[in-house]
């Protein structure tokens, strides 16, 4: 059953704005967004390890944001909390009974660096604020090292490797096996 996440918006001028945590905010993805999210999607280097191909236009970002839009996965932009236009990152998770899954990727700019370790511990304190949470997991591609230092940078800890588990088109055509990592509730 599919369980919709209880965010806590509240509203900024014509901006709505999610939880700030620490210097940063998360808010909702809009469709006009796209060529923010291009900028992710149209690197290679952000892509490599992500579970849909790297975008060659806006149009394939935009387009993106409407199958997202309408997708048990909530896509959120991560913005600096005094500059909520400028998205820096993008959060997916989505909440199915007692756990959450996320997926987290950032821009490679000067402006965006560090910004995902700086969101990823309040980031993870906030999600177990939410008293049905237990578990929040991802997996990881077994070659994407910076991926797994991240994940266990927020305290996640790998629970083994599964085989042929997740397409990540932008490294072959065939499923690759990944690292699943957690956070539990103590």
């Amino acid at each position: 059953m599919q369980v919709v996440f209880p965010l806590r918006y509240r509203r900024v001028g014509d901006q709505v704005t999610g939880p700030h945590l620490g210097k940063l905010l998360m808010r909702d993805l809009n469709p006009w967004e796209g060529p923010a999210l291009f900028t992710m999607t149209g690197d290679r280097n952000v892509m490599r390890h992500m579970g849909f191909k790297q975008h060659d236009s806006v149009d394939g970002a935009t387009k993106l944001l409407q199958v997202y839009a309408n997708s048990p996965t909530r896509w959120q932009a991560v913005a600096m909390d005094g500059n909520p236009a400028d998205v820096l990152g993008v959060i997916g998770f989505e909440v199915q009974g007692h756990q959450a899954t996320m997926t987290m990727m950032f821009r490679r700019d000067w402006k965006a660096r560090g910004a995902g370790r700086e969101f990823a511990t309040p980031f993870v304190h906030w999600v177990f604020t939410h008293p049905q949470i237990w578990r929040l997991w991802s997996y990881v591609h077994v070659d994407n090292k910076a991926g797994q230092h991240v994940t266990e940078r927020l305290g996640a800890i790998c629970e083994g490797r599964i085989r042929r588990f997740a397409f990540f088109p932008n490294v072959s055509d065939e499923p690759q096996d990944v690292y699943l990592y957690s956070i539990v509730r103590g």
